[in-house]
């Protein structure tokens, strides 16, 4: 009897342990799939036409119903927005020789992050007109929720409330290295002169490539939180980034 009770016990340890060792397995093939979207490649896409020299990010497609081709779309939807943005008449003066044209507008983009859930890119457009005596340098963005296949905005990531802008003068400001002098007291004074209901209506209309985007605000995400872009006048950089930990993102809505 004795006997008989110990291969029972036996055979119930086995067949916990083999459904232990299902769930472990079905856990990591999970975890491997996941993982396999988030590295799924990026290419770089060269644009170069009547003095631009750019360049935009498309998935490499990996077959009919891969959702990557929707994601494609609005990268390239969002890339071709930014050129109509500097879309101006022919440059005065002469004709320049084949290969001898200027470079009016450069557009590179930077991945900030891209996840199962999410891609972030930010470009920087740097615009030398030959109207004006120094180069512009604006950022734009493209936020796009995998699992939707969507376009989000600023509104879709936090609860843009009347109490949002206070909230939004506690982000960190991210120092930038291309600048001879220390910039950013006088960036957060610009900032903190704009009145509260200003920034409200710019973060509602965050996100928008076009000139609604009245104080040129482009949201962005990264590993660890939430990027906000401004525009500011030239003599400021042009732009300056905020960011603040998901943690400490009042309103978060993702």
């Amino acid at each position: 009897m004795k006997k008989l009770i110990c291969v029972m016990v036996i055979a119930v340890l086995a067949i916990i342990g083999y459904a232990v060792k299902e769930r472990l397995d079905v856990t990591q093939v999970s975890f491997t799939n996941t993982s396999n979207v988030a590295d799924q490649k990026i290419n770089k896409e060269a644009y170069h036409k009547n003095g631009i020299d750019a360049s935009y990010p498309q998935f490499v497609i990996l077959g009919e119903d891969d959702p990557a081709k929707q994601w494609n779309q609005i990268m390239y939807d969002d890339f071709q927005k930014i050129l109509q943005i500097y879309s101006l008449p022919p440059i005065p003066g002469p004709t320049p020789s084949m290969g001898e044209e200027p470079t009016v507008l450069h557009i590179d983009y930077e991945v900030k992050l891209n996840n199962e859930h999410f891609i972030s890119i930010l470009y920087r457009a740097v615009f030398r007109s030959p109207y004006a005596a120094h180069p512009t340098e604006l950022v734009y963005t493209t936020n796009i929720d995998k699992e939707k296949s969507e376009r989000v905005r600023l509104p879709d990531i936090i609860q843009i409330t009347p109490d949002f802008p206070t909230s939004f003068r506690h982000w960190k400001l991210v120092r930038r290295e291309d600048t001879m002098i220390d910039l950013n007291p006088l960036i957060i004074e610009y900032v903190n002169e704009i009145k509260n209901e200003d920034l409200l209506r710019g973060f509602q209309d965050a996100d928008r490539i076009e000139s609604g985007n009245s104080y040129g605000i482009y949201s962005y995400l990264t590993p660890y939180g939430v990027g906000i872009s401004i525009s500011l006048p030239n003599f400021l950089g042009d732009h300056a980034e905020f960011e603040q930990e998901y943690s400490e993102v009042e309103g978060l809505l993702r």
